[in-house]
């Protein structure tokens, strides 16, 4: 029945609407190829900007253009190479002007410079890119043979195939790039370690801020963050002369912020050839090829604008070509890797006056979202009634992720959290001596003299430790509530360590994590309805004023492996416990920036580069930091030998 269903729509449409069937005979190609073009300016202009821009529009809006860009540019191509020629020997010129069309195919199958991945997984398939280059040249030269006259229209093909080659190879040598780089230590990555402090020393006094975008990329280049498996992990940060430590607290995380952007360019952009000099060879070539191609046309055609559509809609095809890729060439010099490469010839006053002006404009440049995930499990229990009416198919399988969704919220990252985060780091150093992260609340309970007391509530699974402390959390916010940076800090935090296990749970890559969560939802649920609860505050005063007995489940229900966990007690107690302490938020701030210290060493690279298209992430940004404080492959006697 579907067979013969879909075999009458044709037939219908061809009967109702016979115009719209001659429309597609005719123009089919050229709507296609106009469509691939919308795509791909509409991925010139917000590819990049999913680096900061978080909604969900935006997100499909990319997401949809970057997969249909090449599936419209396939399709086209595919019906290029079977277009009727009537004579072989004397092609009309309609034919020859939609050969012209198969170039232009190949420029789209090349992304645009703001994006050359939409995940990490495509960057890994740069080989069979390659296979695909090869067979799409293949076609796009039969098509050109195949409509071949010797006249003046056929003489655009070379310069137009031309550029179609660059732009697309341009897309399969950033592919590849992302992970070519030797695993070892060289002795030229040895030379360029000794030159940096030279380079620092000689930068212009009179241009602010210069020194943090160099810091910024040496420390990346050095780190090559999103290489799992990159050996030269070097302890020369440390160094006065690399050190971001004498930044005030909003440089240090802008210094971040502009590591964390190469790494985005490397990963998902053109940026890491394009600032070369074959890349800047190349993409000079390609826009003479394209402005040669329109000039010739204009020429040819110069006396069919306003007499032949198809005339007209090539030639209006080609200039909306070359304003993309005129835009695309004026953003180049604005950029942190124009700004990195000017660096080297800042001696020559024109080139000195223009980095003023860069560095400037990249200052003012938003570079993540600045905005930190919200979730709070006592308001999800208390507001989800209206949420039962949401219903999605089954076989989507993520209703119940979706209305976690709906609760989320999210707030700016002001200047008192960063400082809050790098203080905390600062004061876990000492502990950590520059090994791996691996504790999650213990050396701040020895700091503070409270590990015997409260080593229960760390030494748990640790996603039911993150529900206990955001619990006990709220208790105390609601019970002892300051005026302090450390108590909206630590709210902050906590609310945000529950939007990870909730909401973005592959950070934590814990096995158990839904089915905790779903237990302590469960828990908080009943106890709310037992006492007939509808009010947050109202809850967080029996909660702070009254001993709450949770029963065990009845046999047969629920997870075994929580059988004996009665969360909102562990909760009370945990918050009985801090109140009585001198400067209880001074302790639980330290703990909530210890668990997020943890969570971010430990997330996988891949979760981090996930991250990292999606907004950004403090999380990621505390990885870094941190990356940078770990001495994981000893590379400090490595270099030592080597010098």
């Amino acid at each position: 029945m579907g067979v013969d269903f879909f075999g009458w729509v044709p037939l219908v449409i061809n009967k109702c609407f016979p115009w719209l069937m001659d429309l597609w005979e005719d123009w089919s190609i050229q709507l296609l190829v106009l469509t691939g073009l919308v795509f791909q300016i509409t991925l010139a202009i917000f590819g990049g900007r999913r680096r900061y821009m978080t909604g969900l529009p935006i997100r499909f809006v990319v997401w949809s253009s970057y997969l249909l860009a090449t599936y419209v540019a396939a399709l086209a191509l595919g019906k290029l190479t079977v277009i009727r020629v009537d004579d072989p020997e004397k092609p009309e010129y309609d034919t020859e002007l939609k050969a012209l069309l198969a170039p232009l195919l190949l420029m789209q199958l090349g992304n645009p410079d703001s994006i050359t991945a939409y995940s990490v997984e495509d960057n890994r398939l740069g080989i069979r890119q390659v296979l695909n280059f090869v067979f799409s040249v293949a076609f796009v030269l039969w098509i050109l043979i195949r409509c071949w006259e010797t006249s003046a229209a056929a003489s655009l093909y070379f310069p137009i195939f031309v550029a179609g080659m660059i732009k697309y190879g341009e897309t399969i040598w950033a592919l590849k790039s992302v992970y070519s780089e030797n695993m070892s230590i060289t002795s030229e990555d040895i030379d360029e370690e000794k030159n940096i402090p030279n380079l620092i020393q000689k930068l212009p006094t009179n241009i602010p801020d210069l020194d943090i975008f160099v810091k910024a990329y040496y420390r990346f280049d050095t780190l090559k963050p999103h290489l799992e498996n990159w050996l030269y992990h070097p302890m020369f940060m440390s160094r006065h002369w690399m050190s971001i430590e004498e930044y005030n607290v909003e440089n240090a995380y802008l210094t971040t912020a502009i590591e964390l952007g190469f790494m985005y360019d490397v990963l998902y952009t053109k940026g890491p050839v394009l600032y070369t000099k074959l890349g800047i060879t190349l993409r000079f070539i390609s826009f003479f090829s394209l402005v040669s191609t329109l000039s010739g046309f204009a020429g040819i055609f110069q006396n069919s604008f306003l007499l032949d559509m198809y005339v007209a809609y090539t030639y209006a095809l080609l200039i909306g070509v070359i304003v993309l890729e005129i835009y695309q060439i004026l953003a180049l010099p604005y950029s942190d890797w124009a700004i990195v490469k000017m660096v080297e010839h800042h001696r020559k006053p024109l080139v000195k006056t223009f980095l003023l002006f860069l560095v400037k404009m990249s200052m003012k440049k938003q570079r993540s979202s600045d905005m930190i995930g919200q979730f709070n499990m006592l308001d999800y229990c208390l507001h989800d009634k209206w949420l039962k009416f949401i219903k999605i198919p089954q076989f989507v399988g993520q209703e119940e992720q979706f209305k976690r969704y709906l609760k989320s919220t999210s707030k700016a990252i002001d200047t008192d959290l960063k400082e809050l985060l790098l203080k905390g780091m600062k004061d876990l150093e000492g502990k950590r001596c520059l090994k791996p992260f691996t504790s999650r609340g213990q050396w701040t309970l020895e700091l503070h003299n409270s590990l015997e007391e409260l080593k229960w509530s760390i030494e748990t699974a640790f996603d039911r430790s993150i529900i206990t402390w955001h619990m006990a959390t709220d208790i105390c916010y609601h019970s002892n509530f300051q005026d302090s940076k450390n108590c909206s800090g630590s709210k902050l935090l906590s609310d945000y360590m529950m939007y990870l296990l909730a909401i973005r749970s592959y950070v934590l890559s814990l096995p158990t994590n839904e089915i905790t969560f779903e237990h302590a939802h469960s828990r908080v649920k009943k106890f709310l309805a037992v006492s007939n609860l509808s009010n947050r505050d109202t809850a967080l005063k029996k909660l702070s004023t009254e001993c709450v007995q949770e029963t065990d489940p009845e046999p047969g229900t629920g997870p075994i492996i929580f059988k004996k966990w009665h969360v909102l007690e562990e909760a009370q107690r945990l918050a009985g416990l801090l109140n009585n302490k001198n400067d209880p938020w001074k302790l639980i701030s330290s703990v909530w920036v210890e668990m997020v210290c943890y969570t971010a060493y430990n997330c996988l690279i891949y979760n981090h580069t996930k991250l990292l298209r999606r907004g950004g992430d403090i999380l990621t940004h505390v990885w870094l930091l941190l990356a940078h404080k770990t001495d994981k492959f000893n590379s400090m006697k490595l270099i030592t030998q080597e010098t």
